[in-house]
Parts: structure tokens; C-alpha cells; sequence
């Protein structure tokens, strides 16, 4: 792993961090409990949990729309949830599977995995420990068959082809065609509660590939007053969206990032709750694009009101070989500006607004679930007032549908196709948004549309199934029109304390009627997954 710390250090203090920290000081919150603590990953299952307990209003302060969270930042989202577990099951308002099976499962799932940061968090009794390692946290081992290689569809700019991965969201990893096998272990270690480290190697075995080993992530974090600077390889989460996002996704690999943010969030006074997220990276391609330019991101992350969530995000990849030189005030414009300056001020800038709000007890007017989430993202591409080629994102999450305490539903729809350009979003004559030729972004890409659904289903507490359909179209505002449909079925599968098995399948078809990305095709997906943490 490199990291060009240099480079990193002198553009991080030329994004936006000074109203942050100018707001931090003023509303300075409590501090008893600051400490540092690792991320938990964005393929976990704490954030579908975490989910679930909120339809069941039991979490409220909970800003959904910055991952990845830190381990410690569960535990306060644990601790609120059981609080308002003891309160909910005295007043009986949640009665069923969920009440007698459900709810309880999770939270003593939660307790065992994140027992020492609910210590910490004052949440559970036991002994506190400033300094620690754990050199094996988790073991996680993967197979996957498929019967194909990914599908390279051509298009007319840069970059001049988009690939189609059906399995997507998944830091960066290319499966290949027939066996794949991965192992990775993630550890972690503290020193004097201030500075926490996480590593995650893995090992990579692909047909016609060989084995490989890499370090899938890996940083150190160093915490004060609840802001903390980590400098390393980790992924990233903008926005609402479940199936994909507008600016931010871990579709791609993890970045080698320096990122600011406050684990916590901050209650301000007339504002609310909020959060700050701010990275600068360096991305990887070459000519004919700039090579190894820079791409800053900054989100904030605003709370007012329990069932109210919004967002801004912004993302500008600028600079790079043979585009350097740019002062203080240069970069503000490039960053902050509603221009296209040229020469060695050119960017490629994408700006996202997200707004989501949850209406509880919805089983009150309808009995069809207990409660809904709506959410959409709107983002911008090109500049000027207001800001055009616009795509969206919109969404809904129905939790407890049928109000059998089992089944959770959602829908998604996204847009990144403009009306009369073919090419803006992820897509730039220089500037692309792509790392290591995955979209970093939504994984449909540019000049597409993407509708997806999920029906989760707890058979038992420890045993759920999971239903989801997926349908993409790429060219849409030109004469190349692909679509692509995916049915996949998954079963997760709690085995006992620390031990998760889950196996999942897919088949994909994909339409090709003029032939742009070599003709239809079928493809089938195979694989099972196990976990074991320590």
C-alpha cells in the first residue's frame, strides 16, 4: 500500500474543514466517552440490523447516510436500542415474533460482538481497556463460481468501455470466470484509547489468475474531542441509498485516503445532530486521462428532528501530472466554484443533495408494515446556477411488512441517463470517476437506469432469506441500449455465537439486441460465504 502522504497533508487543509472545526468549538459536546475505535466494515451485517431496529423505533439518532460507522459508534446506537427496548417492552409496544424472538436475538448478538465498546460506552459492566490487540478479529472466507467472465459493453467516451459486474459493491474485487476463492482476517489494536490500527489482508485464488496476496485495508486513526484523522486504505458510504449511491459506494477498491470526521455526532444547538466526513486520495489511471490526479470528497450530515435525515455531498477530481501549481485560493475555486475553468484549473466536479424520512407507527393507518422510510438523492455534474445534468436516486424501505415481525421490504430506483447528452455522470474527457476502472459511484454507471428490490425474511432469529431483483439499462439516451435482469436468493445462517455461514445465487440475463457487447448472454453465480470472529 502507498499513500502519498505528502501530496495528501497539503490538500487536506485546503478542503472545506474550517467552519467544521469553527462549529466544533463553538458546540463542543460532551467528551467523557471520546475515544478511538476501528470501522466496522460496509459488508457487514450490523447495518441491515441496525436498520431493522430503527423501523422498529427503537434507534433515533442514528445518521444513516455517512459509512462507514466505527465500532464505538455502534455500541451508542446498541445502548440507545436497548434503553428504548426496556421502555418498549414494558408498554408493550411491540408485541409477535419480533417482541418474543426477534428484537431480543439481535440485541444479544449485538452485546456479543461489541461487548468491550458497550463496556467502554458505559452501556454494559465490566473492565475498560485503554490498550489492546486483537491480531485475529475475524476470519472470512469466500467461493464463487460463475459461468462467465464480467461483460465489456463499448461506449462512446471516456472511458470508451463500461464493464458490467453482477457482483458489485464489493470493494473492487473482479471475480472471474468459473472458481474464485478468498480468505481475508481482519485484526485491530488501541493504544491509550487515542490511536486505533485495522488491517485486513487477504488471499486471492481466481481461475487463470493464481494465487495472490494484498492488503484489502488497512489505517491507523488518531482521536481527540470526538475528531478523528485516519490515514490509510478504507471505503467509503455517501448518501440514503441501499443498492447504490450517486457520488460514494465501495464499488470500487478502497481508496489510500486521509480522511477528517467526528465518529460521533455533534448535537448543535437549532441544527441538531450532524456529522462531517472530508477525504483527499489520489486516483490510478494513466493516459489518456490525466494521470494520478486528485479527488477530494466532503459530506455533511444533518439530524434535526429524529424522522428527518439530509445531506450534502461533493466530490472534484482536479490536478494530476502536468496540471499542478495551483495556491490556496486556486483550489477554493476548483472545489467551491460554479465554473468549468480550464488549463490547469479543470476539474470534474459531481454535487449531491439526499434528504430520507421515517414515518413510525405507520401500522396505525395501514396495516401493511409497522413503519416506512422514504429517501431520495439528487446530484449535479456540470456547474453554473442552478447546477445541470442531473441524475437521482429515490427509494422506500417498508420494515415489518404484514406485521408478522419477519419481513422487511425495499425499493430503489436510480437515474444517471440525462435528456440530450449521452455521456455526463462518471464519464469526463480527462477526469473520469473511476478507480482502478470501477466506478466509484452508483456500479450502473453513466447514460443508465437501475430499479432493485430486496424482500428480507427471518425464517427464525437465526436463519433469514433473503429475495432480491435487480434490472439495468445502459445507453439509454443513444441508440446502444443493453439491458441487463438479475434474480438472486440468499440464506444467512446464524450458527452459533461468533459463526455465520450464508450462501447466495444469481442468474443474470442480459439482452444485447444489436449486438454492441457481443450478443445476449446468461450468466449464473454460485457462492457461499463463512465467517468466524474471535
Amino acid at each position: 500500500m502507498k499513500i502519498h502522504s505528502k501530496h495528501c497533508l497539503s490538500y487536506l487543509g485546503r478542503v472545506s474543514c474550517l467552519p467544521l472545526l469553527w462549529v466544533y468549538f463553538c458546540f463542543t459536546p460532551s467528551v467523557a466517552l471520546a475515544s478511538s475505535s476501528v470501522n466496522v466494515p460496509l459488508d457487514s451485517w450490523v447495518y441491515e440490523a441496525l436498520d431493522r431496529l430503527e423501523g422498529y423505533g427503537l434507534i433515533d439518532s442514528a445518521l444513516t447516510g455517512t459509512k462507514p460507522y466505527t465500532k464505538l459508534e455502534v455500541a451508542r446506537l446498541i445502548g440507545e436500542a436497548m434503553e428504548k427496548w426496556q421502555a418498549a417492552e414494558a408498554g408493550r409496544k411491540i408485541s409477535g415474533f419480533a417482541a418474543r424472538e426477534l428484537i431480543p436475538f439481535l440485541l444479544e448478538r449485538f452485546k456479543t460482538e461489541f461487548r468491550a465498546e458497550l463496556v467502554d460506552s458505559g452501556f454494559l459492566e465490566g473492565s475498560k481497556s485503554a490498550t489492546y490487540l486483537k491480531p485475529v478479529d475475524e476470519v472470512v472466507m469466500k467461493y464463487l463460481f460463475q459461468t462467465d467472465n464480467p461483460i465489456v459493453r463499448p461506449q462512446a467516451a471516456n472511458p470508451p468501455t463500461h464493464t458490467i459486474y453482477p457482483i458489485y459493491n464489493n470493494d473492487g474485487i473482479v471475480y472471474r470466470k468459473q472458481n474464485n476463492f478468498s480468505a481475508d482476517l481482519r485484526g485491530e489494536a488501541r493504544l491509550w484509547n487515542h490511536i486505533s490500527f485495522y488491517y485486513q489482508p487477504i488471499f486471492k485464488a481466481f481461475e487463470n489468475e493464481g494465487a495472490q496476496v494484498d492488503l484489502e485495508k488497512g489505517y491507523v486513526k488518531a482521536e481527540a474531542f470526538n475528531v478523528e484523522l485516519e490515514a490509510g486504505r478504507d471505503s467509503l458510504w455517501y448518501g440514503p441509498g441501499y443498492n447504490g449511491g450517486l457520488l460514494m459506494t465501495n464499488n470500487a477498491r478502497p481508496f489510500d485516503l486521509l480522511k477528517l470526521s467526528n465518529p460521533r455526532p455533534f448535537s448543535i444547538p437549532l441544527i441538531g445532530l450532524f456529522k462531517f466526513n472530508a477525504f483527499v486520495t489520489r486516483l490510478d489511471y494513466e493516459a489518456p486521462s490525466i494521470p494520478h490526479p486528485t479527488l477530494s470528497g466532503l459530506r455533511l450530515n444533518f439530524k434535526p428532528h429524529p424522522l428527518v435525515e439530509f445531506g450534502i455531498s461533493e466530490n472534484a477530481i482536479f490536478g494530476g501530472e502536468g496540471r499542478g501549481g495551483q495556491s490556496v485560493g486556486d483550489v477554493f475555486r476548483i472545489l467551491f466554484g460554479n465554473e468549468n475553468p480550464e488549463g490547469n484549473l479543470a476539474s470534474n466536479k459531481q454535487l449531491a443533495i439526499d434528504l430520507s424520512f421515517r414515518w413510525p407507527n405507520f401500522d396505525r393507518i395501514l396495516p401493511i408494515g409497522r413503519s416506512w422510510k422514504i429517501y431520495g438523492e439528487v446530484g449535479a455534474q456540470d456547474s453554473g446556477f442552478p447546477p445541470d445534468k442531473r441524475a437521482w436516486l429515490v427509494g422506500i424501505s417498508l420494515y415489518d411488512l404484514l406485521l408478522t415481525g419477519r419481513m422487511d421490504l425495499r425499493v430503489e430506483y436510480a437515474r444517471t441517463a440525462i435528456k440530450n447528452s449521452s455521456f455526463s455522470w462518471y464519464t469526463h474527457p480527462e477526469y473520469p470517476a473511476l478507480f482502478h476502472d470501477r466506478v466509484f459511484g452508483h456500479h450502473m454507471g453513466s447514460n443508465a437506469e437501475n430499479v432493485f428490490a430486496r424482500l428480507s425474511i427471518h425464517l427464525s432469529p437465526e436463519f433469514r432469506l433473503g429475495i432480491d431483483f435487480n434490472a439495468e439499462a445502459q445507453g439509454i439516451s443513444d441508440a446502444s441500449r443493453t439491458d441487463s435482469r438479475q434474480c438472486g436468493v440468499d440464506l444467512d445462517y446464524y450458527v452459533r455465537k461468533q459463526i455465520s455461514v450464508k450462501g447466495r445465487y444469481i442468474i443474470n440475463w442480459f439482452e444485447d439486441r444489436e449486438g454492441i457487447a457481443g450478443g445476449n448472454a446468461t450468466q449464473h453465480f454460485l457462492g457461499m460465504e463463512f465467517r468466524k470472529r474471535f
